[in-house]
């Protein structure tokens, strides 16, 4: 926990944080990295009201501050289950986007179809989420790149997803509640060991990991859209070498192994899927949203998805991707998603579709996660294959 001193309203004087300095890429020497004392609370401290007195001047406080990187936690953080989602990818794959558009359809779309709510956590992810939802929604401008740590961190955004608890026969009955903490960040930080002192708290306890991969970075794709209207961006680093460079860091940081493989599982994600509707056939499952019966994810639907990114990747790369994820994943899907259902205009690249977003299985890699843990109900392939066959045999009646 952190005294009050840090806001200036106790006798604690604020102090030099190595430790926050180093996480949040400010000078150790600078104003912005004095705080106040950091401690743990005595035992049994912390709970009512949420207070804990502060060991030098005893003064009560209520700021909560993780235990490794020093940032300040929401209050109400502490009190419930929390699943921390790796954010990786390429500075062109959307990244900023891409969270911003999985929140909104989580807080609509999705959220009624799944019947879950969304709401962020902690003043500094309402204040961020909106103004990248009011930016993207509203002005239909776009997010600026995510910055190497190098230059500065990328502070994770938190968010509280809030399902119906489902007992015996999927009887529902109250609510369960699940912290999500994303954090983002730039695929070259992966091969820096500098840059990645500062994600290894996140990265060793995190629950799971979307990797997003642009398609238009990828040669055979752009080959086939030369000349086209897309508008093309730099080579950065290649999908396989970040997947290599996060198995090599989770193995490092003692993640748990099976038969050589890391445990930690992995989304991996072909982003901006709305500019390869011309190489996809009508019947694409990438071409249509995903159902949720009763509720819960389809898991003949998501192999339909693996199957046809699959494909797709070993035409374009000889699926050496697929062959990384299976020699260093134990647990590992693939998935295709646009989060802004079209291309931006020509004329304006860094502008939104200008009729608006309509995005596409953004929710898909994250939904695969959560359902691995247990936190999202899933109808597997045979359930599904014997409610086709009884729905075809009503219709032969």
């Amino acid at each position: 926990m952190s005294s009050t001193g840090v806001r200036g309203s106790a006798p604690c004087a604020p102090r030099p944080d190595d430790r926050w300095a180093l996480f949040s890429g400010n000078p150790a020497g600078g104003r912005s990295a004095l705080r106040g004392p950091i401690f743990a609370p005595p035992k049994g401290a912390g709970r009512a009201g949420g207070r804990a007195p502060c060991p030098d001047c005893g003064v009560q406080t209520p700021v909560r501050v993780c235990p490794d990187c020093h940032t300040d936690l929401p209050t109400d953080y502490c009190d419930q289950d929390s699943r921390i989602i790796a954010l990786i990818g390429p500075k062109a794959a959307g990244k900023s986007t891409y969270v911003t558009v999985l929140a909104h359809e989580l807080r609509h779309r999705v959220g009624q179809a799944i019947d879950a709510s969304l709401s962020a956590m902690g003043t500094t992810t309402q204040n961020r989420y909106r103004q990248l939802e009011d930016s993207l929604y509203d002005r239909l401008l776009l997010p600026g790149p995510t910055q190497p740590a190098a230059m500065r961190f990328n502070d994770p955004l938190l968010f509280r997803l809030s399902l119906p608890r489902r007992g015996l026969a999927g009887m529902r009955g109250g609510s369960r509640h699940t912290a999500l903490v994303f954090f983002d960040a730039a695929g070259e930080d992966l091969a820096s060991a500098e840059a990645m002192d500062r994600f290894t708290a996140y990265l060793a306890a995190a629950d799971g990991v979307i990797v997003l991969v642009d398609p238009l970075q990828l040669r055979p794709v752009r080959d086939r859209l030369t000349g086209s209207s897309a508008s093309l961006p730099s080579i950065e680093t290649a999908p396989e070498q970040i997947v290599a460079d996060l198995a090599a860091q989770l193995r490092r940081h003692g993640r748990g192994q099976e038969k050589g493989k890391v445990t930690t599982p992995v989304a991996v994600a072909l982003t901006k899927s709305d500019v390869l509707e011309s190489m996809l056939d009508p019947s694409s499952p990438l071409l249509r949203s995903a159902p949720y019966p009763d509720g819960a994810l389809d898991e003949a639907d998501r192999t339909a998805v693996h199957q046809e990114v699959r494909a797709l990747l070993e035409e374009w790369d000889g699926g050496l991707l697929h062959r990384r994820l299976e020699r260093d994943f134990a647990h590992f899907s693939l998935f295709g998603l646009s989060a802004l259902g079209a291309a931006p205009t020509a004329d304006a690249p860094a502008d939104a579709p200008k009729a608006g977003l309509q995005p596409r299985r953004v929710e898909d890699p994250l939904l695969w996660l959560l359902g691995l843990r247990g936190l999202i109900p899933v109808r597997s392939a045979k359930k599904a294959e014997s409610g086709q066959r009884t729905q075809s045999a009503r219709k032969g009646r």
